[in-house]
């Protein structure tokens, strides 16, 4: 773990340059690998891969809100009890994060006998053709599903120790891998959709190796009696503090199966092709606005244990500055270069050029709103408010979404299912805003210094 001094005295900016710019670029890399899969079988497969790609992509999201359940919660809990000088509390929960990690994945793994089932519900309404190639990938990514999370869980912790940059390069590896791997599988062995699939479990090994090696050398990972008196209590505590996260990427899955159902309903699978490819698009986005605020997450929940408000003001000002800015700045990309961006993925088909075109020019409303959203539910959930950021997170899709979802095809047919996620982040951003101001009004602790109050935040409650 970095030097405590070096979290409460280095400027803001110089923080987030140091925890941020890594995080950013490991969660990109950890992402890439579907994207990468994407590239090539739509290269190689045309709409058909792009579709099936597209069907079976809920399930890789599900395992990434695993990974992200366990590891959000287990880095939090390290974090805070870091900063306080508690070591052997933090160890154990380590420990006891692994343990839950082995018992998810032990599920995640015995999903692979239920493929077929699975494939019922993600393919329904699907062409048989496009429901085969989806489940050939599906049940080697289920296969091997444990070292699919590995590095989600192992690379927050190992950031929450003070070691971005290692995760970072472990990503990058592993990254490089599956670009080599899914050339050799898909071009020259020709094996389609189960060659995406283990390029990308090879990819995630050999980021799972180097992560392993740092995590050995890690002073703090020496045995460590267990703290806790009451059994079942650390447990709590890391499914408490991941879970919004796990809340908004489940969030992201039902987006993902409603909208597939939906494009097959009132269109046909081009239409899930080209969403696919929006997803894609989005899925960089989010994922480097997640990196952001992962990155921003141990500086928050450290300075916050350290009861330094005034710091956490400014924490919280600046990240909202640069994800306002980064959002406009990526909108404005779907709008100048829809074409470039969907020639990534296919190159010869028109018709899915002209319909994709159309979705990026309605989904990039979504973009200002929809980082201002991730980043409002991780403050909330990094300073211990977590029933206020599930609220956020949660809203997003009860109260918006799931009207939307019943209404704006109705009204608009495809055109209504594209409107969907803008008019919901629109939505939801101004609940955040709410939030935001009431927590700034009613409790002043998070802006001015707490001379009266003594107390730590609870972190294990």
């Amino acid at each position: 773990m970095k030097d405590e001094h070096f979290l409460l005295q280095e400027s803001i900016p110089s923080l987030l340059w140091v925890y941020v710019r890594p995080a950013m670029f490991a969660s990109l890399i950890t992402g890439l690998y579907g994207i990468i899969d994407g590239i090539f079988i739509g290269q190689r497969m045309g709409p058909a891969g792009l579709a099936a790609i597209t069907l079976a992509f809920p399930i890789t999201t599900f395992l990434i809100a695993i990974g992200v359940l366990l590891s959000i919660g287990t880095g939090i809990s390290v974090s805070r009890n870091l900063a306080r000088g508690a070591k052997d509390l933090a160890r154990t929960y380590i420990r006891k994060g692994a343990a839950l990690f082995a018992f998810m994945a032990l599920l995640t793994t015995l999903g692979s006998l239920f493929t077929p089932q699975i494939m019922s519900l993600l393919g329904k309404g699907s062409d048989g053709l496009v429901v085969d190639l989806a489940q050939s990938f599906i049940t080697i990514i289920l296969l091997g599903s444990t070292i699919y999370m590995l590095p989600i869980f192992l690379g927050d912790i190992l950031k929450n120790l003070g070691h971005p940059r290692g995760v970072m390069l472990a990503m990058v590896a592993g990254t490089l891998a599956n670009i080599l791997l899914d050339y050799v599988f898909i071009f020259i062995l020709n094996l389609e959709m189960a060659g995406a699939a283990l390029a990308t479990i090879s990819g995630q090994a050999m980021a799972t190796a180097i992560l392993l090696f740092m995590l050995r050398r890690e002073p703090l990972m020496k045995v460590a009696p267990n703290r806790f008196r009451e059994r079942y209590r650390s447990y709590f505590n890391i499914l408490k503090g991941g879970l919004t996260s796990f809340v908004i990427q489940l969030s992201t899955l039902a987006l993902l199966l409603v909208h597939n159902r939906l494009f097959l309903h009132y269109g046909n699978e081009l239409y899930v092709s080209s969403f696919g490819i929006i997803g894609y698009a989005l899925t960089v986005y989010w994922l480097l606005v997640n990196g952001f605020v992962g990155g921003m997450q141990p500086i928050l929940s450290f300075n916050y244990a350290k009861e330094s408000p005034a710091r956490v003001a400014q924490i919280l000002r600046i990240s909202f500055l640069i994800v306002g800015g980064f959002s406009l700045i990526y909108g404005l990309l779907f709008y100048l270069f829809p074409d470039e961006i969907v020639r990534i993925f296919s190159s010869h088909d028109i018709q899915l050029l002209n319909l994709t075109r159309k979705g990026f020019y309605l989904v990039m409303y979504a973009l200002p709103f929809a980082g201002l959203n991730i980043l409002s539910a991780m403050y909330f959930q990094s300073i211990g408010k977590t029933r206020t950021s599930i609220f956020l997170s949660l809203g997003r899709v009860v109260f918006f979404m799931v009207p939307f979802i019943f209404l704006l095809p109705r009204l608009f047919y495809v055109t209504g299912i594209y409107l969907i996620v803008p008019l919901s982040e629109i939505c939801t951003a101004l609940l955040s805003f709410f939030f935001l101001r009431r927590n700034q009004r009613e409790s002043r602790r998070y802006l001015e210094p707490r001379s009266s109050c003594h107390e730590s935040p609870a972190a294990d409650n």
